[in-house]
């Protein structure tokens, strides 16, 4: 069947409609990419930073079940730069996998990758993560906080907006913006 596949697909590179080739072209880099998940994933384990990082952003492209098994295998990598970028590719599939594999890196997290967790969470609109986000609302890194905030108005229930008006006065600028914004997106819904 995947020889049957790529004849066809290659077939379609010659079709006279430039968004049939355009999209035939695509579909083998990614059926090639597919293949190659195996070695990818030897190579996000034992490869250089800048191997590793780029097989994240291949890991985004391929999809599937291959792609998000090298993401969550991501979120392992010793450098917080692969870290960060696995949960900046996993935010758009917020699948109970995937949040739950979110959940369970934040205690280990801390800086720039905490807040793109948070912030991951709080993309994803689901309400019943609002207790895990609140617990990082008054969180010593300000742009943790700031992150948080913002999370949380998207995921809390409409009657707990009172938890972020209280960051409104904070001494810090970035607190006070994360406000801002949070007040901007509030969901408002009970």
């Amino acid at each position: 069947m995947d020889e049957r596949i790529l004849g066809t697909l290659e077939g379609m590179l010659s079709d006279a409609s430039m968004a049939v080739r355009v999209a035939a072209s695509a579909a083998m880099d990614r059926l090639r990419a597919k293949r190659q998940a195996p070695a990818y994933l030897e190579k996000l384990k034992n490869g250089a930073l800048e191997d590793r990082v780029r097989i994240v952003f291949a890991a985004e492209e391929i999809g599937g079940r291959e792609g998000l098994s090298m993401l969550l295998a991501a979120l392992s990598d010793s450098e917080a730069e692969v870290r960060g970028a696995a949960i900046r590719a996993l935010e758009s599939t917020p699948t109970p996998q995937v949040l739950k594999a979110l959940v369970a890196q934040l205690p280990k997290e801390n800086g720039v990758v905490l807040g793109n967790l948070l912030e991951a969470l709080g993309k994803s609109y689901r309400k019943e993560l609002a207790p895990i986000v609140e617990t990082y609302l008054d969180h010593r890194d300000y742009e943790v906080r700031g992150k948080a905030i913002v999370a949380y108005a998207r995921v809390a229930e409409s009657d707990r907006w009172e938890r972020i008006l209280r960051h409104a006065q904070a001494e810090s600028e970035t607190i006070r913006a994360a406000v801002a914004r949070a007040l901007g997106e509030w969901s408002g819904e009970g």
